[in-house]
Order: structure tokens, then C-alpha cells, then sequence
């Protein structure tokens, strides 16, 4: 999953008018141009003329405030996209693994230096109380964003974290060490989380989390967790196959 490189000629605009568009849904409460400018060190005069495009495109609305929030394709985007990547087929073996460890369990993605949860259960938290419950975190602090920045090179990790806070560590050359134990086993145990990325075409990893959980105890739960994993390739490979067959068309129309 390594970072791609930008093409020779890269279209700034739809760069920034992406960056703006995240910037925008990462906060919980509208943010106005001033903010957004700030965050993202563009010019205000830019960034007003990107978040008025994409609020009359229906990605984002327009508040009384004269500010900033989610528009109503987002939602759109969002189906999309969860159906695209394949998320839904990982809800019955994350389902199962919540049952049978009845411990905290996650699945994350990741985006630059954070982790956003497709999926986040506590214990005996309903499933439709998972998805989509949860925060975006800082990489570092996750044991999930630890396994999927072990997938970058080192140089990339760098790169990334150029100028930028790394929690949890106190060098980039310590997160490196870390990074480097992860490939090396496979694994990620970060404080109290066990977790694993799943492979490079569904980039997301996932864990789970418990008091018990530390690095003598860590092998004593892996094959639970790659067990989970198996039955998500699977179930995505299920889907991909079907999809080559036009087994995924709809017989009857939707309600």
C-alpha cells in the first residue's frame, strides 16, 4: 500500500478541492473558510471559491452560519463507496469475532496520519452501533494505524511524517522500529490492541482490544484474528467472483 507518487502534471485544483472536501467532513460541527485555509495553509480567497463548488455540486451545504458541513451527496459517495471497496462483505466475520471474544473490535482505514473506523464494537454493543460509530484517530495511537503504516516504506514514513506530531512516539526513528517489528512478525501489537491489514487490494486492517492483550500474550489470540481474516478474503473473493458472472444483478427492483 505504498503512497503514490503525484503524475508529472498534477491537477492542483482537484487536489486541494479534495483536501478542502476531507478537511471539511473531518470536523463534527460546520467549519468556515477562515478555518479551512488555516488547516490546510491555502489561500482564503481559494478556498472560498473551492467550498462554494463543492457545496453547489451537493457535497457540501451552505449553513445560516456561512459555514461548512456535509451536503447531501455525501451519503451518495458514501454508499458508493462502501459497496465498491467491499466493506459490507467484512461485517459477518467481524460480527463473529465480536461474539466470540467479546472484546473491543475494530476495522480502520488509513488516510495520511489517521485512522478512520469503518467499524468500531465494544462489548455487547450491537453491530448497527458499530458502523460508523467511531472517530478518526492519529495513526500512531492505533494499533490498527500501527499495521497499516507498517505496509509503507521507510522513506515514505518520513515523508509523511515530515514536520508532524507522531503520538505515542518520541522519534521517527522509534515509530521505524516499530514499524520494522511489525513486518518482521506479521503483526501489530501496539498498548492493549492485536491487529493486521488485510492485503493491498481492501487496504484496511483489523483488531481487537483488551486489558489481556500485551506482547507475552499477543500469540495466544493471532489465530483468532487471521482466522477473521481468511473469511473476509473469502467473502470478497466470493463477491468478485460472482460480480465476473453477473450474479450481483438485481432479479427484482429495489423498494
Amino acid at each position: 500500500m505504498a503512497i503514490p507518487a503525484l503524475p508529472k502534471q498534477p491537477n492542483k485544483s482537484l487536489i486541494d478541492g479534495i483536501r478542502c472536501l476531507q478537511e471539511v467532513l473531518s470536523h463534527p460541527a460546520p467549519i468556515g473558510v477562515g478555518q479551512v485555509a488555516k488547516e490546510l495553509g491555502l489561500e482564503t480567497t481559494r478556498v472560498h471559491r473551492i467550498l462554494r463548488t463543492l457545496a453547489a455540486s451537493g457535497m457540501l451545504r451552505w449553513t445560516e452560519k456561512r459555514k461548512y458541513a456535509a451536503g447531501p451527496a455525501v451519503p451518495v459517495l458514501a454508499t458508493q463507496t462502501m459497496h465498491a471497496s467491499g466493506f459490507y462483505k467484512a461485517i459477518k466475520p467481524l460480527s463473529e469475532l465480536h461474539r466470540d471474544l467479546n472484546m473491543i473490535t475494530a476495522m480502520g482505514v488509513l488516510w495520511n496520519r489517521s485512522v478512520s473506523y469503518l467499524y468500531h464494537a465494544d462489548p455487547g454493543q450491537p453491530l448497527e452501533q458499530a458502523i460508523g460509530s467511531f472517530d478518526i484517530w492519529p495513526a500512531t495511537v492505533s494499533g490498527l494505524g500501527v499495521a497499516l503504516l507498517a505496509l509503507e516504506s521507510d522513506d515514505s514514513i518520513r515523508q509523511l511524517y515530515a514536520d508532524h506530531p507522531m503520538p505515542k512516539f518520541d522519534s521517527i526513528d522509534q515509530l521505524l522500529d516499530k514499524l520494522a517489528e511489525v513486518r518482521e512478525c506479521g503483526y501489530a501489537q501496539h498498548d492493549n490492541t492485536l491487529a493486521l491489514s488485510i492485503n493491498d487490494n481492501f487496504q484496511a486492517a483489523i483488531g481487537f482490544s483488551s486489558p489481556n492483550i500485551g506482547p507475552k500474550t499477543a500469540h495466544k489470540y493471532l489465530p483468532r484474528l487471521m482466522q477473521c481474516k481468511e473469511a473476509i478474503l473469502a467473502e470478497l473473493g466470493s463477491a468478485e467472483a460472482s460480480a465476473k458472472t453477473g450474479k450481483h444483478q438485481r432479479t427484482n427492483p429495489p423498494p
